[in-house]
């Protein structure tokens, strides 16, 4: 029989990935996952230090949530969730308001973050029209940011490499200017950082300007992860969120990245003792299986009432699938058996020591930062370094690492640690130690 990898490489068309790419960088086959770790087909094991694409807050395989699956699996699979409902739908929305701040009332679901993207630009600009404001129906977006890759998401990105060959197909956003702190510190979170800066004036001023035409402004509170990791700062956030609900403009949080616990709070926007209008939510509700949600603040469905005409009609096949809601929950109520959030000052702490500690240990790192279990090294490759010679920077960083052990997916001259929240302190030695020889091999 083929290998995996050769029938892989036959039929599969693998995302964010060059064909060439393959060649030099094969995909690695991976046959089960347990915590932090990933084991190829060979055993060999893998510290999986981005989460799998920043999801399991709760490591691989835990017990409880496959437990959950297990179990619901066998009383339901699926079900169409127009005209029915079940108990894991509700359970989790109940969930989520629950751990929420005060002010929110429903929950939407979707199936991706882009789709809970989708989901919070079409209900903003259908309310707009149902309530007698025709002319609001553009978004404010900031520069560098990312909120997925369908059509109405990808129009809000602020990098040119993701939307440059689309552009014609996309609606034009209004560009916000954002701080960037390059040397950002976890207790930056409990500050006005960002406040005061020119940025943030402009951006307002350009959402005064903008008002009478904006339904809504769209923001990834805090930290701008796909645009290199940039930290915006929580003064930004406020005097933002704040100057928009002001105007009447609609704050949409793209908590997709951030939420459940990833800065140390469960939600990100309360650093900024912000309330967005519309949240969205992904990657780390589930961590394992695909749903996203919408958290809807109280009195927003108001302008979906009355004629049939004002219903909302998107829908997604799985919406509110019963397994990821079970997972969900599973998930959920792990942060509050094992006391998560309480413990994490301490994770945040310990890798935090080890972000300074390769940052003195290594020259080509010029900036590093952090916010809550996020945590970034900017880097400048030496002259004559592999590196320098390279012009893929970010894949020969990968590769480098994978070599050594360890998942890292840098974002060019940015390698950033995004693990599971439960990663203990031999992990971060070894993510620590890994990031150091790396650096060295291709940069110094």
């Amino acid at each position: 029989m083929a290998r995996l990898i050769d029938r892989d490489r036959a039929h599969v068309w693998h995302p964010a990935t060059h064909f060439a790419d393959l060649d030099r960088l094969p995909p690695i086959a991976v046959e089960r996952a347990r915590g932090c770790w990933l084991y190829d087909a060979d055993g060999r094991a893998i510290l999986d230090a981005i989460a799998s694409w920043w999801t399991c807050v709760h490591g691989h395989g835990h017990p409880a949530i496959v437990a959950a699956i297990r179990e619901q699996v066998e009383r339901l699979d699926h079900v169409m969730f127009a005209g029915f409902t079940h108990e894991p739908a509700v359970a989790l929305a109940e969930a989520l308001l629950a751990a929420a701040p005060p002010g929110y009332e429903r929950v939407f679901y979707a199936d991706c973050g882009s789709a809970a993207v989708e989901v919070a630009l079409k209900l903003s600009y259908q309310a707009r029209q149902q309530r007698g404001e025709p002319d609001r129906r553009r978004f404010a977006t900031l520069r560098n940011g990312y909120h997925g890759e369908t059509l109405g998401a990808l129009a809000l990105c602020g990098a040119s490499a993701y939307r440059d060959t689309f552009a014609p197909l996309l609606f034009s956003p209004l560009e916000l200017p954002a701080p960037s702190h390059p040397q950002h510190e976890h207790a930056d979170l409990a500050s006005d950082l960002g406040r005061d800066a020119p940025e943030t004036a402009a951006a307002i001023a350009a959402l005064e300007e903008h008002a009478h035409e904006l339904t809504a402004v769209v923001i990834e509170p805090l930290v701008q992860c796909a645009g290199r990791m940039t930290m915006t700062g929580a003064g930004f956030y406020r005097e933002l969120a704040r100057a928009a609900q002001r105007l009447g403009i609609h704050v949409i949080a793209d908590e997709i990245a951030v939420g459940f616990g990833r800065t140390g709070h469960m939600f990100a926007s309360t650093w900024s003792e912000v309330q967005p209008d519309l949240l969205c939510l992904s990657k780390g509700l589930a961590g394992i299986l695909p749903l996203a949600t919408v958290l809807v603040r109280e009195g927003f469905d108001v302008d979906f009432r009355g004629a049939p005409t004002r219903s909302f009609l998107h829908s997604h096949t799985f919406t509110a699938n019963p397994i990821a809601c079970a997972a969900a929950i599973a998930g959920l109520e792990l942060f509050r058996a094992t006391d998560l959030l309480a413990r994490l000052p301490g994770r945040v702490e310990a890798m935090a020591a080890r972000r300074r500690a390769v940052a003195s240990a290594c020259p080509a790192v010029v900036a590093h930062r952090q916010a809550g279990m996020i945590a970034a090294l900017g880097v400048r490759p030496a002259p004559g370094s592999p590196g320098a010679r390279d012009g893929r920077l970010g894949l020969l960083l990968r590769e480098a690492a994978l070599a050594r052990g360890v998942l890292l997916r840098p974002l060019h001259d940015t390698i950033y640690w995004f693990p599971p929240l439960v990663i203990d302190d031999d992990e971060l030695d070894r993510l620590a130690e890994a990031t150091i020889a790396t650096i060295r091999a291709v940069l110094e």
